[in-house]
């Protein structure tokens, strides 16, 4: 056995004492690395307004019954608080409030008869709530069997629409809206968001298309 004078024994021990601190060091950095990829991966969350949903009832019921049903109102309801959760849960997405601009949406609805189409009036309400994106959404009702659900996302600086989908439903029923609504928000709503944002992002001149109408008839969200 080869021996060592003092200096190198202290030597030694200095290597040994230094070898657990650079693998801890690189341990560190590593984390450090990953963590800052996460971040950067992370979507830039935006404000979004979500205006109440129209019932846009054209089915011979409705034109019997001189309007929506009163079921369907307040199925209506649950859907948009059903959406509205699923988008708030989205990293995309932070819901504002509406009660800050209670007056000025139920103005434009003794206004305009539908608020999906109420000549810009959805992007001045957001403007008002200090969001970054205003959303619309309606259910067409055609009959009891074909009904669809539909939202639009706008951009409250330019008013450009920069998210859009559609989802056919069957049956008018409460798991029927509900699902279509779940499937509707996580994913052709969403999908099409995120390749307009990245579109604009990489400087495309004219975003994505809304996807077409998407057929569904349960979804299990």
């Amino acid at each position: 056995m080869t021996s060592r004078t003092p200096n190198e024994q202290r030597g030694w021990r200095r290597i040994g004492w230094l070898v657990p601190a650079l693998v801890l060091l690189a341990a560190s950095s590593t984390v450090a690395l990953a963590a800052a990829d996460d971040d950067a991966a992370k979507p830039v969350a935006r404000r979004i307004l979500i205006l109440p949903f129209d019932m846009v009832d054209t089915s011979l019921q409705g034109e019997m019954n001189h309007g929506p049903l009163e079921s369907d109102v307040k199925r209506l309801q649950r859907t948009e608080q059903i959406a509205r959760r699923a988008i708030d849960h989205l990293p995309e997405f932070n819901v504002v409030e509406n009660s800050p601009v209670a007056d000025r949406i139920d103005g434009a609805q003794a206004t305009y008869r539908y608020l999906y189409a109420c000549n810009g009036c959805d992007v001045d309400i957001g403007k008002a709530a200090g969001a970054d994106l205003v959303m619309t959404g309606w259910v067409q009702k055609v009959s009891n069997l074909i009904l669809n659900i539909n939202a639009t996302i706008r951009r409250v600086d330019t008013g450009r629409e920069v998210g859009g989908a559609s989802v056919d439903m069957r049956n008018d029923t409460d798991d029927s809206w509900r699902s279509s609504a779940l499937y509707l928000v996580e994913h052709p709503l969403l999908s099409n968001y995120r390749s307009r944002v990245q579109a604009v992002e990489s400087g495309e001149a004219e975003p994505a298309e809304a996807p077409k109408r998407v057929p569904i008839n349960h979804y299990p969200g």
